[in-house]
Parts: C-alpha cells; sequence; structure tokens
C-alpha cells in the first residue's frame, strides 16, 4: 500500500535522532512473562514433537492442517503480546518499501541469501555427519507430500511458515531480546537458539544447523532493517525442501 508520493516517507519505522538502529528497540517489544510463556509453549511443543515423531507421516493433511493453525495461533498470540506494550506491528516487521520495484529488489536479495546460506548449511551439515550429529530423520522424510492435494497444502504451509516464523523469531524474539542493554548480539543468540529448539523433531545435528541458519537470517533482517526478504527465503527453502523429499520418496531414493 503506497503511504506517499514522497519516497522518503514510504518507511513504517520511524527514525528518530539517537535512537537505536532496527532491529535494537529501546524497551522490550513485550512483557517479559508473555515471552516467557512463549518460550515455554514453543520449547514444549518441540520436545512432544520430537517423542512423538513417528506419527508424524499418518495423515499429512490432518498433520499440515493442525500444524498451519498452530503456526497462526503463535502469531496471535505473539501480536497480543506487542499490542501489551503498546508497540506497533510495524515496529517487528521492519521497512516494508512499497512498489514492484522494491519487491524485486527484496524477492532478488532473497535468492542470493538463500544460496549463499545453502552452501553454508551444506558444508556445516558434512561436518555434522563427520562428527555423527547428523542424518535424516525419518520424521522429516515423513512429512514430504504425497499427492496433489497435500502438495498445495504444503505451499500453503510453507507460506505460513516464511511468514510467522520469521515475524516471531527475527521480529518478536530478535528484539526483545536485542533489547537488553540495547544489544543485537544478545537478540541474534537467543532467538537463533530458540529458533533452532523449536525443531525438535529433526534431530539433535538439524538443531544445530537451524540454530546457524536462523542467525543467517538475523543477519539478513538486520542488513536489510526488514522481515520481507528473510520471509520469501524461509518459504521457499521450506517448500523446495518438501518437493526435494517428495522426490526423492518418488524415485526411492531413501
Amino acid at each position: 500500500m503506497k503511504i506517499s508520493d514522497n519516497p522518503a516517507e514510504e518507511l513504517p519505522v520511524p527514525a528518530q535522532q539517537g535512537a537505536p538502529r532496527w532491529p535494537v528497540p529501546s524497551q522490550p517489544v513485550a512483557p517479559w512473562w508473555h515471552t516467557a510463556v512463549l518460550i515455554a509453549v514453543t520449547i514444549g511443543v518441540s520436545v512432544l514433537s520430537s517423542v512423538h515423531a513417528t506419527a508424524f507421516g499418518a495423515h499429512h493433511l490432518g498433520h499440515y492442517t493442525i500444524t498451519l493453525a498452530w503456526e497462526w495461533a503463535l502469531a496471535v498470540f505473539a501480536w497480543w503480546g506487542i499490542k501489551l506494550q503498546r508497540v506497533q506491528l510495524r515496529q517487528l516487521l521492519g521497512e516494508w518499501r512499497s512498489g514492484a520495484g522494491a519487491w524485486l529488489a527484496d524477492f532478488a536479495t532473497a535468492l542470493i541469501f538463500w544460496l549463499m546460506a545453502a552452501i553454508l548449511l551444506a558444508a556445516l551439515s558434512v561436518l555434522l555427519y563427520f562428527l555423527h550429529l547428523r542424518r535424516l530423520e525419518k520424521a522429516v522424510l515423513d512429512l514430504a507430500p504425497k499427492n496433489a492435494a497435500e502438495f498445495a497444502l504444503w505451499v500453503a504451509l510453507c507460506i505460513t511458515a516464511g511468514i510467522v516464523e520469521e515475524f516471531l523469531f527475527r521480529g518478536y524474539f530478535l528484539q526483545q531480546f536485542a533489547s537488553i542493554k540495547r544489544r543485537l548480539w544478545i537478540g541474534v543468540f537467543a532467538s537463533s537458539l530458540l529458533f533452532g529448539a523449536a525443531h525438535g523433531y529433526e534431530g539433535v545435528g538439524a538443531m544445530i544447523a537451524i540454530t546457524a541458519y536462523g542467525g543467517m537470517f538475523c543477519a539478513l533482517a538486520t542488513q536489510q532493517r526488514s522481515l520481507r526478504a528473510g520471509m520469501m527465503a524461509h518459504a521457499w527453502h521450506d517448500l523446495i525442501t518438501g518437493a526435494a523429499l517428495a522426490l526423492a520418496k518418488y524415485l526411492h531414493t531413501f
């Protein structure tokens, strides 16, 4: 949505003299009790998913639907937290530049980021395999869609994950923890650790790699001063991963 004919006025995040650079806020973006509840719920669900990981492949459509609802429930809960603190949603999202050119620029940035991150993650995965910390979990393989209906819902789930998880981890958690003494590194460390811990069903090695991936997404968000490119890269990473696993299963590679 176009806010103004003046490009300098299209930035949703107001720049104040002496204010810390986004994504470091001058105060917490939500009450700390709210953050504690959100962390407890996120980690609790991750632990449960790791314990019951073998049940994932039984009913794909049902599992995808429940996960979609869960992701948006987390987003609503996080949004409620920032409302309690009287923080605007645009503060968490960063600059949301309008126009086709801005969207294309973010798309190109997301593509370059994803390719570079894929190389780094591949190198890290090799190291983890040598350390016997990384293997393809059956639960992850079982999540791959098997038919057209499942793939359509998988696409919706990937788009949701891209939007919600970037909002939650690079928006809410990054900024909440970066507000501690206004130290960006605290936000990067805490949000990335939580991002990895939230994927318990993928196994210890994958959680380490996902933690590193979370740090890369933090770097992208900070460089762009926006979550939009990260949302794009996150969504198509999940989409391509699911499609690759589905193809591998079809070809009986695993």
